[in-house]
């Protein structure tokens, strides 16, 4: 660490502004006598108890000026690996300020953003996946979401990657093996190999198992993604389909105006809801037709640029319209060119014989079409369907039973991407004409992708980027 990473950083926990109770953290050498500084215990102490609250004041000088509980927990085992202390106190601003001024002139400084995470990282308490976890679990807008973030924290997807590195370890030091003793193999000499040097087929073998686990953590990149980030929804249709109304029976709320008045909504709409545990960012839209209202013909424009932007389009119709209705959502679908489900709305309205002839004009029109869903935004009828089908269509499986070895951030893909394309090359120059040193090259290459995934191997531009978006008392 640096000079100044070794400095005692003083931060609030918790949200800032009024509040029951609010918690300021400490950690660094001086943690401790800050903490004797500003507070005095109920009992008298030869010495603080470790990880035990103690009930309290705290003190400006000899006035007291709040009660509270403070607890230490002492270096190395704590959550940066440094002396911590953590002053619980009433939420009030003055309260608060009055600590925070109190530890700033017993020696503290000002944590910046993402201070403690990072000094856990820089002692070994976490790996950097498990860092970026934290950040993601405060900031989950869905208790999937969080779910996902607190497995990666606990390490479960680290260890997933660690089983991808220990394979990768393994067909490396069998091809430094074949480097070093190409005639023989002497147990127990060379690269870690416990035994003879694998054969073609078994090296085959061991990279078609690396290969699964990095393809399995691709695919998950895109319901990964939508957990964390969120998925644009798009709501699209003729004007009156109803697009406004099941926005609102969505939300459960009266967001966006309806009326029976063709283009009532000229502009976007947008609101964030759970579906299934993904959140999603519904947008609704003015209705698609030709109209020479300059006004409208924006509107309309404006609805398939939010299409063409969005993870998902539910193209809305009105069930009594026709076959009419189903010919022409078909044909605007394809010219949108994004993934779509039809959402047949006003079932209140219509008949099991209507609702057949409605599914087989979208078969006849749309052959390779999801199976459509049918609603009714007024009365709520089909809308539990309606969100597990989108949920399943964005996250692939319906709800990401499994979050624990699922990629979630850029960074992660990215690497991932990038060890893969490392083994891919691995694997054909070993199947192929290529010397085995290039071959350890290839395999050298994959584990530096792993390595700065982990955190293993970083800079400080690295760092700074990732803790940079984190709360400054986390």
């Amino acid at each position: 660490m640096s000079e100044f990473e070794r400095e005692t950083i003083v931060a609030l926990s918790t949200a800032p502004g009024r509040g029951a109770i609010a918690v300021v953290r400490l950690s660094g050498a001086k943690a401790l006598p800050v903490l004797t500084g500003i507070f005095r215990p109920r009992k008298k102490r030869s010495a603080f108890p470790k990880g035990r609250p103690v009930l309290g004041r705290f003190m400006d000088g000899g006035q007291a000026f709040d009660e509270g509980l403070a607890l230490y927990h002492q270096a190395p085992d704590s959550v940066t690996g440094e002396d911590v202390v953590e002053m619980h106190c009433h939420g009030g601003p003055a309260i608060v300020g009055t600590i925070l001024r109190l530890a700033r002139e017993m020696g503290a400084r000002p944590a910046v953003e993402g201070e403690f995470t990072r000094r856990a990282f820089l002692e070994g308490k976490i790996d950097l996946v498990q860092a970026e976890a934290v950040a993601d679990l405060v900031a989950a807008q869905t208790e999937k979401a969080a779910r996902a973030a607190l497995n990666h924290l606990e390490g479960r997807l680290s260890q997933a990657l660690e089983g991808v590195w220990e394979k990768i370890v393994e067909a490396g030091a069998h091809i430094e093996a074949a480097i070093d003793f190409p005639d023989e193999f002497e147990p127990g000499a060379g690269p870690t190999v416990s035994g003879a040097p694998m054969g073609s087929a078994e090296l085959a073998g061991l990279f078609a198992e690396i290969e699964e686990a990095l393809e399995r953590l691709i695919e998950s990149y895109r319901s990964g993604r939508i957990l964390r980030e969120g998925a644009r929804v798009a709501i699209l249709g003729r004007p009156n389909a109803g697009k406004s109304t099941l926005l609102n029976a969505l939300l459960g709320a009266d967001r966006a105006i309806t009326s029976e008045i063709p283009g009532t909504t000229r502009d976007t709409v947008e609101e964030v809801c759970d579906f299934g545990g993904a959140p999603v960012r519904l947008i609704d839209t003015a209705g698609l037709r030709d109209t020479g209202d300059p006004v409208e013909l924006e509107g309309t424009e404006r609805a398939r640029k939010a299409a063409g932007e969005a993870d998902l389009s539910l193209m809305v119709l009105d069930i009594t319209a026709g076959d009419s209705e189903v010919a022409w959502a078909v044909r605007e679908a394809r010219a949108l060119d994004c993934e779509n489900l039809f959402v047949f709305n006003k079932m209140d309205k219509a008949t099991l014989q209507t609702q057949e002839r409605a599914r087989a004009a979208l078969r006849e029109s749309a052959p390779d079409a999801q199976e459509a869903v049918f609603i009714s935004a007024l009365t709520g009828e089909g809308l539990p369907k309606l969100r597990g089908e989108v949920a399943r269509v964005l996250m692939d499986e319906g709800g990401l039973s499994g979050t624990e070895s699922v990629l979630t951030r850029e960074r992660h893909h990215g690497q991932i991407a990038k060890c893969l394309e490392a083994v891919r090359s691995a694997r054909a120059g070993a199947e192929g004409d290529i010397s085995p040193e290039l071959v350890a090259v290839h395999l050298n290459e994959a584990q530096a992708a792993l390595a700065e995934l982990l955190g293993r191997d970083y800079g400080k531009a690295l760092l700074d980027k990732i803790f940079s978006t984190f709360c400054i008392g986390k």
